[in-house]
């Protein structure tokens, strides 16, 4: 584990590689251990969120792009024939 990194698992805090029970922090301390854990899971969301949208503009940028080939190919056998 990086230094300054924070991790929760099995009920056991682990912060720059030292792991802390959490009934041992102060009632601060819990409190940013509630903050970090609220934040982990929306950046988790969000970037869900993210993963979503990118794929849907990459969808619609290629159906854009695939519209006007196919447009630009119309034209050109017209003009051809």
């Amino acid at each position: 584990m990086e230094k300054g990194e924070y991790k929760v698992n099995d009920n056991v805090i682990t912060i720059n590689g030292t792991e802390y029970d959490p009934s041992d922090l102060s009632e601060q301390q819990t409190y940013w251990t509630m903050q970090i854990q609220d934040l982990q899971q929306k950046r988790q969301s969000i970037q869900f969120q993210i993963d979503q949208v990118s794929i849907a503009l990459d969808s619609f940028t290629n159906l854009l792009i695939n519209s006007v080939t196919n447009e630009s190919e119309n034209i050109k056998e017209k003009i051809n024939v």
